[in-house]
């Protein structure tokens, strides 16, 4: 597998191992491996960025789940290409070089764009996204695409997940970067406080993926993976900024407004190339403001997947572990 040492990969890995898999994790040499020590797991150095894997190694490798990816909203194009577009072309090409059919893509709900509807979107909803600066979506549809026509080609036996908005311990990309901002009253409720946020625990995405790549109805199928629990923009926030000890949001900002804003804002961080990015863009501000809603009946019916956790329970559990590993923490 790919990506063994992130978010969601750490938890696939996980349960895989539970279940009695061999795993083999196709690692950076700069991956920090510390927090996956399991009993029947080993490491193979390297990047896919660069260049396609050695054949060899997936001769006798029965599936592949492919949870690598370039993870933020800021980055140069060519850094999406590298680590999502390229890296994926390249694993796909090994596979088929060692004969290895089985590959279970990590995509997310975010191909779908920011659709006019408020949904449900099922898995037949067509790609979209924000233009072209909208880089992490745009690289997720053509990373998708290219697994695609190795299945269409009779190469590949696909599967493609596609989580909604992921957090959980270790959450450095939302739940990690939320708290500093609350504390420092940086945040606002984006148009309708009571907008529902399309979450889901990365345990329940990791017991989807898992389902995904032991279930032969899973086979050149798509799946939409979210929890059915009602959740608000104004809950979300405010649920972390309780645990968290930090005052309440109470700001509001037109979502049209706040939206204008963000554009405005990578227009002047693309003219100025800075590396840092906007403290604001459309895709940050779409996240919580944008109404949309995703249909997981396809998993539930050929999966039999259910979400297990529930907001309560995994946001408690998300927020203790970002203060116990905060700087300074006991």
């Amino acid at each position: 597998m790919t990506g063994a040492t992130g978010l969601l990969g750490r938890q696939v890995a996980a349960q895989l191992s539970r279940q009695g898999w061999a795993i083999l994790a196709l690692v950076r040499p700069t991956s920090d491996r510390t927090l996956l020590q399991l009993p029947n797991l080993e490491f193979h150095v390297c990047d896919l960025s660069q260049g396609p894997p050695a054949a060899e190694i997936f001769q006798n490798a029965d599936l592949v789940i492919h949870t690598a990816a370039a993870v933020t909203d800021w980055a140069p194009w060519p850094y999406f290409v590298a680590n999502t577009i390229a890296a994926t072309r390249h694993l796909c090409r090994a596979m088929i070089a060692g004969g290895c059919r089985r590959l279970v893509q990590i995509s997310t709900v975010g191909v779908y764009g920011r659709p006019p509807t408020a949904g449900p979107l099922g898995e037949d909803q067509p790609y979209a996204s924000m233009g072209r600066w909208d880089y992490y979506t745009n690289s997720k549809i053509q990373a998708e695409q290219i697994v695609w026509s190795h299945q269409r080609a009779g190469a590949l036996d696909v599967s493609v997940v596609r989580p909604a908005l992921m957090y959980g311990p270790g959450d450095h990309g939302l739940v990690g970067r939320v708290i500093p901002m609350l504390r420092h009253h940086q945040l606002a409720l984006v148009g309708d406080p009571h907008v529902l946020l399309p979450l889901v625990h990365v345990r329940d995405v990791a017991a989807a993926t898992v389902g995904a790549a032991t279930a032969d109805a899973a086979i050149n199928e798509a799946f939409n993976v979210v929890s059915s629990e009602p959740v608000t923009q104004s809950e979300f926030f405010n649920t972390i900024a309780r645990l968290a000890g930090a005052p309440p949001v109470q700001r509001r900002v037109p979502y049209r407004l706040a939206y204008a804003a963000g554009f405005a804002a990578e227009i002047v961080a693309h003219a100025s190339r800075t590396t840092h990015g906007p403290t604001i863009s459309r895709y940050r501000l779409s996240l919580f403001g944008h109404r949309r809603c995703y249909s997981t009946d396809k998993i539930r019916h050929k999966l039999g997947w259910e979400p297990t956790i529930t907001f309560s329970e995994g946001i408690e559990e998300t927020v203790r572990w970002h203060l116990a590993h905060e700087p300074g923490a006991p």
